[in-house]
């Protein structure tokens, strides 16, 4: 007989879940671990929505944010196995909504309530549960209009495995340190948006099978131009939005299935020898920096990568490493503005927390 045990569950007010927030959550997030060994480190930031009303959301008011996440765990035993030892799951969520707050609140809800049975279903096999709790939520958030983007990591001590469903642009990164003893990116999951060749082309072969006979990458897609300056944000031409892989975003489906609910899902070893990596999972504002004229804010995910790598070399002993990551980003935005910006009255620091996007980030390390 199978049978699960999801009785030891914690889900961080600093995520904004929305069985848990609280109403002002502590500025410096905090560190805990759930599972002897993991440790998660995790910190949100408003960012331009403080200056929104509160929201209402399952009864409760809460601070307006569109990102929001759970961290919970899920003992499973498998009684019919040859090796019946429990298998002790932590599941880690981000959802960085848009166009309003409801698909993401609504999609984090469910994945605390329906991963448990989905575990079950697939006897066990992660891959498998995380197919099934992404169909799950995309049939319960088919009739919204906002959108979010889906990001669930479950680490498993016991195979040594790391499993990542990403829907979306919020991605899981993994640190190593080299030889030198600095770290770098070793893996990062790929971001389902306008600028990721494989997602192109599933656009463009929707337009196709829809009379479109013509179209190309050029025709569905375009780069966002500063001057004769590109940006590296890509949108599609029609909707106008970066990304066509969500959950919600009814309004967004010119043609069927043009908004993908499929995930990428990948399979990561994390061995004894690995011990020492570090997993960032986070909304996309982690990855935003200032624009090339170092006047307004956006994705910058090539210069953010590598600059993440540099900050955990001075932070990944931190008693909370995602807090120093944020304090660091702001940090680093706002000394390059003022050098290339002095007199300028907005080059402030309440200028950079009040103009970038919303911030859920968690780090993962390993104590034992």
């Amino acid at each position: 007989m199978t049978t699960i045990d999801a009785t030891r569950v914690h889900s961080s007010s600093e995520s904004a879940h929305p069985d848990t927030l609280d109403a002002k959550p502590r500025p410096k997030g905090r560190k805990h671990s759930l599972q002897r060994g993991i440790r998660i480190h995790e910190d949100a930031r408003r960012g331009y929505t403080t200056r929104k009303p509160s929201l209402y959301f399952d009864g409760r008011s809460y601070e307006y944010t569109e990102d929001t996440g759970a961290t919970f765990e899920v003992v499973y035993s498998n009684h019919d196995s040859k090796d019946p030892a429990d298998r002790t799951l932590t599941v880690s969520s981000v959802c960085d909504g848009h166009a309003g707050y409801l698909a993401s609140y609504t999609t984090t809800k469910r994945i605390r309530e329906l991963f448990s049975t989905c575990i079950v279903d697939a006897k066990g096999d992660v891959v498998v549960a995380l197919e099934r709790l992404f169909a799950k939520l995309a049939g319960e958030t088919a009739h919204l209009t906002s959108g979010t983007t889906c990001n669930v990591t479950v680490f498993d001590p016991v195979q040594k495995k790391v499993y990542i469903a990403s829907l979306g642009d919020s991605p899981t990164l993994r640190y190593r340190k080299g030889p030198r003893g600095k770290f770098r990116l070793v893996w990062k999951s790929d971001d389902h948006d306008c600028a990721d060749p494989t997602e192109v082309e599933r656009m463009v072969r929707i337009h196709q099978q829809h009379g479109d006979e013509t179209a190309d990458a050029d025709a569905v897609v375009y780069q966002v131009m500063n001057g004769d300056q590109p940006t590296g944000v890509w949108r599609n031409r029609q909707t106008q939005c970066m990304l066509h892989s969500s959950f919600g975003d009814l309004h967004n489906n010119y043609y069927p299935k043009m908004v993908n609910t499929v995930p990428r899902i990948y399979t990561q070893d994390w061995s004894t020898l690995q011990r020492s990596d570090v997993w960032v999972q986070c909304t996309d504002g982690l990855l935003e920096w200032l624009t090339h004229s170092l006047i307004c804010i956006q994705p910058r995910s090539d210069l953010r990568v590598p600059e993440i790598a540099r900050h955990l070399d001075q932070c990944h002993r931190h008693p909370n490493v995602a807090h120093s990551l944020h304090e660091m980003q702001i940090e680093s935005m706002l000394r390059a503005r003022l050098d290339a910006h002095p007199t300028r009255h907005d080059s402030t620091r309440e200028w950079v927390e009040s103009t970038f996007d919303n911030h859920l980030t968690k780090v993962f390390t390993w104590d034992g």
